[in-house]
């Protein structure tokens, strides 16, 4: 097996790992998981890591992979907010992803692998908002759910989850392991 051979079993792994049962339960259709599932491992890292330390770029990629994946989900359950949580978990799951880390030279020291990291964002749900809404000084809507999140509130979250990984010196990414299901 050549190295590359190797990345894409990883690559297919995280696809399927990274988006449990219970992270897009309840988006109004039944397989919304598989194809976000099947979306993901369509996704090209290089493409992915060649964007991550440049906040518009990253942005500019994840709101067109937001779109497409949307676009992919059966109609009842067209969910923004499905489709953004989704790659969030999956894109966090490849920084941390050691094989992908190592290829792809991402830093091992704390305060540069974070820096190198900082403008992924954080996956957004209801333990994650709302650790955000508690911690956070800036004026945000109280969460409703993964469904009613759209780009203008997410934006509203990202923000704050920024305000407060910069007190505490970490990626707004890795909040998610501070809040969730705490």
């Amino acid at each position: 097996m050549t190295e590359k051979e190797f990345l894409k079993y990883i690559h297919k792994r995280l696809s399927t790992i990274s988006v449990g049962a219970s992270a897009l339960r309840n988006q109004g259709a039944s397989g919304i998981i598989k194809t976000a599932r099947n979306y993901f491992y369509e996704i090209k890292i290089d493409d992915f890591i060649a964007t991550i330390d440049n906040g518009n770029d990253y942005k500019k990629f994840l709101n067109t992979h937001t779109e497409k994946l949307v676009s992919k989900f059966p109609k009842e359950a067209r969910s923004w907010g499905a489709a953004r949580k989704g790659l969030n978990l999956f894109f966090r799951e490849i920084v941390y992803n050691k094989f992908f880390s190592d290829y792809y030279k991402l830093p091992i020291e704390f305060t540069k692998f974070n820096d190198k990291i900082k403008y992924l964002e954080v996956p957004l749900d209801k333990d994650v908002a709302t650790g955000i809404y508690n911690d956070t000084e800036l004026n945000i809507p109280k969460w409703k759910s993964i469904k009613k999140l759209d780009l203008d509130l997410s934006e509203k979250y990202q923000n704050a989850a920024q305000e407060i990984s910069k007190k505490i010196n970490i990626a707004k990414v890795n909040l998610d392991l501070k809040y969730w299901r705490k």
